[in-house]
């Protein structure tokens, strides 16, 4: 069970990034590139960064599979064929036209779907909505599977609730995940002052201004890979092991088949935060590759 719950942390540091780019600066920074001369990613870099999202899939999965006394060399083959597919989610999600987020999180929620899979003796199709997740079990009695996460809906109700956010429908349809603006142009972090953000699945963003120079235009794909790095996380890493851990406490099948909590990818991400710099944060240098690209 250690092994398991450490899988996140080693996982995680897998995704180093397959290009030296400087992690998205907190303002004030140098006028921004314009448009025309940015450098996007060329056609090797995005089949690199398949490649190593389909070695982590495949790795999540041999992990998992060796845990349940699987053979690990299958499950490490179709985690590596569902990595490619988040890998290409990622891709489309980093992308700025409408939808591109909601399409990508769907797109990576499926090679996600086939990594957790490929551990497990039932085919498990996963789509999130919100702070939702809907399971489709094929196989199983009940094929439909609606659960709630419930860090992320309790994150989702504290941004509603409070005052000075408003939700921006736009945005939120575009991403698939929901996103809240502040009357501000910046939003705090524990890292300094930037653009947006990312909190357990929602995204944050300062108040959009007149005009929208090119860095401000990438905040919102930048945050909705994190949505996608964030649905892995979840559902491939960190949810497993914690619903074992909650069986062996006694909680309930029926709370278990709809309810997470979310708490093991609380716990996780903060313990990373803590003891990495935000520029050396692999998640934070994959989001800036997809959509700054190389300079």
């Amino acid at each position: 069970m250690r092994r398991i719950l450490l899988l996140g942390a080693a996982g995680v540091a897998i995704l180093a990034p397959v290009t030296q780019a400087v992690a998205q600066g907190q303002p004030p920074k140098p006028p921004p590139m314009p448009e025309e001369i940015r450098h996007p990613l060329s056609a090797g870099d995005r089949l690199a960064h398949l490649g190593v999202n389909g070695a982590f899939g495949g790795f999540s999965a041999a992990m998992f599979a060796l845990a349940r006394g699987k053979n690990p060399w299958r499950a490490a083959l179709v985690g590596f064929g569902g990595g490619v597919a988040m890998g290409a989610g990622k891709q489309v999600a980093a992308r700025r036209f409408d939808g591109s987020g909601l399409v990508g999180r769907q797109l990576a929620a499926l090679g996600t779907s086939v990594v957790r899979s490929a551990s497990e003796d039932t085919l498990v199709m996963m789509v999130p909505i919100g702070p939702m997740t809907v399971e489709v079990r094929p196989s199983a009695v009940d094929r439909v599977r609606p659960r709630v996460n419930l860090v992320s809906a309790g994150t989702v109700l504290y941004y509603i609730v409070r005052a000075d956010t408003r939700i921006d429908m736009d945005a939120t349809l575009s991403a698939g995940a929901p996103v809240f603006r502040f009357p501000t142009e910046t939003v705090a972090t524990r890292d300094g002052v930037i653009f947006g953000r990312m909190d357990f699945g929602t995204i944050l963003l300062g108040a959009a201004p007149p005009v929208l120079d090119p860095q401000r235009r990438m905040t919102l794909p930048h945050e909705a890979t994190h949505v996608v790095q964030y649905d892995f996380l979840e559902q491939a890493l960190s949810l497993p092991p914690e619903r074992a851990i909650l069986r062996k406490l006694g909680v309930s099948e029926g709370w278990l088949r709809h309810v997470d909590v979310g708490a093991i990818s609380v716990m996780l991400a903060g313990v990373l935060q803590m003891h990495m710099d935000y520029e050396d944060r692999p998640w934070e240098r994959e989001a800036v590759l997809l959509t700054e690209g190389r300079r």
